[in-house]
C-alpha cells in the first residue's frame, strides 16, 4: 500500500479509537488503552467476561459477580475500570506513537483528545490534496471527505451526550421517591384487598415490575461502560479496522 493510504488508514484508525475511549469514560491520568492493530487477530470476545485477555493482571470477576452488584446499582470502581480499560484496549493501524501519545496526553478533557486527533485528520487530507498525493480527483470529491468526517463528528457528540449529560436530577429524584413509597404502601394494598398468598405474589410482581423499569433506565444511561451490559467498544474498533484494511 502507499504511504497516502497507510497514514489515512492510521488517523482514521486512531480518531475512532480516541472517540471510542472517551465515550468508555476512560479515567484521565492512567495507562492510555490504545495499542497495535495486528491484521488478522482475533476479535475481542462480544461479552467482556468471556475474554480471556481480561484476566490479566488480576483482572477475573465472574459475570455472576458483577451481574448480583449491577442489581444493587453497584457499578465498578475507579481501580477496577482502570484495570479493565487496560485489558480491554483500542486497537490502532499502525499503533501509535509516542509524540502522538504525548499530544493526547497533554491534551485536558475528552472533547480535546478528539478534537485534536479531527485536526490532524483535517491538516493530512488538505496537505495531501494541495501536495497531488490524490491525483486528479477533483475538490467536489475531496470536499466529500471533509462532509463525511464532519457527519461522524456530529454523531459523536450525539452518543457523547448520552456518556456524560446525566437524566435531570429532578426526575431521577422523584422516581427513587415513588418507587420508595410503592415498596413501603403497595404490600398494604395488596393484602388489605386481597388473599394473603394471591396479594404476596401480585406484590412480589409490580414491586418487580417498577424497580425492573427503574434499573434499565439506570442502564440505558451509560450504555458504554456500565457492567455487565456494557457495549463491546473495542470489539466494534477492531471490526472498523477490518474494514478500513480493505483499502489496501
Amino acid at each position: 500500500p502507499s504511504p497516502f493510504l497507510l497514514e489515512g488508514a492510521h488517523l482514521v484508525s486512531l480518531l475512532s479509537a480516541v472517540a471510542l475511549s472517551t465515550l468508555r469514560n476512560d479515567i484521565e491520568g492512567v495507562e492510555a488503552p490504545l495499542t497495535e492493530f495486528v491484521p488478522g487477530s482475533i476479535w475481542p470476545a462480544f461479552n467482556s467476561y468471556a475474554d480471556p485477555s481480561i484476566k490479566r493482571d488480576g483482572f477475573g470477576r465472574s459475570l455472576f459477580l458483577a451481574t448480583f452488584r449491577f442489581l444493587f446499582d453497584v457499578s465498578r470502581t475507579e481501580q477496577e475500570r482502570a484495570l479493565y480499560n487496560v485489558n480491554r484496549p483500542f486497537r490502532v493501524i499502525g499503533g501509535i506513537s509516542d509524540g502522538e501519545a504525548a499530544f493526547l496526553q497533554s491534551a485536558r478533557g475528552p472533547s480535546a483528545k478528539v478534537a485534536l486527533v479531527n485536526m490532524w485528520l483535517n491538516e493530512f487530507t488538505m496537505r495531501e490534496h494541495l501536495h497531488g498525493s490524490m491525483g486528479n480527483v477533483g475538490p467536489p470529491i475531496i470536499s466529500r471527505l471533509q462532509q463525511y468526517q464532519s457527519d461522524g463528528f456530529l454523531w459523536y457528540n450525539a452518543a457523547r451526550k448520552m456518556s456524560y449529560i446525566p437524566f435531570p436530577l429532578p426526575h431521577a429524584q422523584l422516581t427513587v421517591i415513588f418507587l420508595y413509597i410503592c415498596t413501603a404502601l403497595l404490600p398494604i394494598l395488596m393484602i388489605s384487598f386481597t388473599e394473603f398468598w394471591s396479594g404476596l405474589v401480585l406484590n412480589f410482581l409490580g414491586l418487580f415490575v417498577i424497580a425492573g423499569l427503574h434499573l434499565v433506565s439506570n442502564e440505558l444511561e451509560y450504555p458504554f461502560r456500565n457492567a455487565p451490559n456494557d457495549l463491546p467498544l473495542n470489539l466494534f474498533q477492531a471490526q472498523f479496522n477490518e474494514g478500513l484494511l480493505t483499502m489496501f
